[in-house]
């Protein structure tokens, strides 16, 4: 994904260096492309974070209906609010659930490192959108401070979209 809008944006600037146009035209399209992966990104970011907090939702609810009732009561509350199998298993009380019950926090474990891996990926490609939509406004600016202005209003109405 990151190659296809880096060529968009190499192809964008060779057409303008080759049609001589005005840079204003060619300027709003490298936006709407940053504007869009920017709302991609997002959308993906919000995604991960509903499957995260999806998984140990449902595995609290699972674990709620499967600890014992005679079950040690601090143990019980952290095992149902961690969010992590890692620290679940740390307890001597994890071996005196049923093995169906180990193995549900398992499985929700691996599929939670799974969701943190894909985290820092999408963390990587923001980064690396941060830097071409950085390098763009520095383009424009150093031509065109109105439309500087303008691009710069944009983003910030998209990052302010998304934060609410």
């Amino acid at each position: 994904m990151n190659i296809i809008n880096y060529s968009i944006c190499l192809l964008i600037t060779y057409l303008l260096i080759l049609t001589g146009c005005n840079p204003t035209k060619v300027w709003d399209e490298e936006c709407i492309v940053l504007l869009q992966e920017a709302e991609q990104l997002e959308s993906k970011h919000t995604k991960l974070n509903v499957s995260i907090d999806s998984l140990w939702d449902t595995t609290s609810k699972t674990l709620a209906m499967a600890i014992p009732e005679d079950f040690p009561p601090t143990d019980r509350e952290i095992f149902l609010n961690s969010r992590n199998a890692d620290h679940m298993r740390m307890f001597m009380s994890f071996k005196e659930l049923s093995a169906e019950t180990q193995s549900l926090v398992d499985a929700a474990g691996k599929y939670d490192a799974m969701l943190a891996t894909e985290i820092k990926t999408l963390q990587i490609q923001k980064e690396d959108f941060e830097k071409r939509k950085t390098q763009f406004l520095r383009k424009v600016d150093e031509q065109n401070k109105e439309a500087y202005q303008q691009y710069a209003e944009q983003f910030r109405e998209v990052s302010a979209g998304q934060s609410n």
